[in-house]
């Protein structure tokens, strides 16, 4: 990807307020293809609220996003994940009552949850899993009842599963295990070489280097 190309992240101008309060100000980002970002700073510096008008999570006060050359402006999470932008959250937003096959699958299935069960959805799901080195884990049970850690990797697996030209991690080792964290920076190391561009926040400057 040469750098004659549009970046496949830009940004200009990129402000949020609430109120009379300005949580950013004036942000420039510049990322092209095959690139993974870091993004530190303190608490409270905007990292997270950076993220969250990229990925379609809030809305922006003022300034400008393109993606690949493109105007962007998501009118919601789904709207940004259809576009190819995925973001991996602290915050888990699995559902814990269902089975991990459901959460796997669930941006990607009709409302109605009457199609949700099913050999097909376990057989898709134990796929995911198995080239996640989650192979242990059992599609059918409550997710719910699996360690946090382990929740991060199947919401991490989830992300990953889908189109992704833009992929977003906030804090997503916060709750995984030295073993996890290796799996995850193996996936990340393959994405990158498929071209797929990253922004990471992370306090743990030993990750980021």
């Amino acid at each position: 990807h040469g750098r004659m190309s549009p970046p496949l992240l830009a940004t200009s101008g990129l402000t949020k307020r609430y109120g009379s309060v300005t949580v950013l100000d004036d942000v420039t980002i510049d990322l092209r293809c095959g690139e993974i970002h870091a993004l530190i700073g303190a608490n409270g510096a905007g990292k997270s609220t950076l993220c969250k008008i990229i990925s379609g999570l809030i809305e922006r006060s003022a300034g400008t996003i393109s993606l690949a050359g493109q105007p962007f402006s998501p009118n919601g999470k789904r709207d940004a994940e259809q576009r190819g932008v995925q973001i991996i959250q602290q915050e888990l937003n699995l559902i814990p009552t269902l089975s991990v096959a459901e959460n796997l699958m669930l941006a990607r299935l009709p409302s109605r949850l009457g199609v949700l069960r099913g050999k097909a959805l376990q057989e898709r799901a134990a796929e995911i899993l198995q080239r996640f080195g989650l192979s242990d884990v059992d599609p059918r049970q409550p997710v719910g009842s699996l360690g946090v850690g382990r929740q991060q990797m199947i919401e991490i697996a989830a992300a990953l599963d889908q189109k992704c030209r833009l992929l977003i991690l906030d804090e997503p080792t916060a709750a995984l295990s030295g073993n996890e964290t290796r799996q995850l920076f193996e996936h990340l190391w393959g994405l990158k070489a498929q071209g797929v561009g990253m922004i990471y926040i992370s306090h743990r400057l030993d990750e980021i280097k």
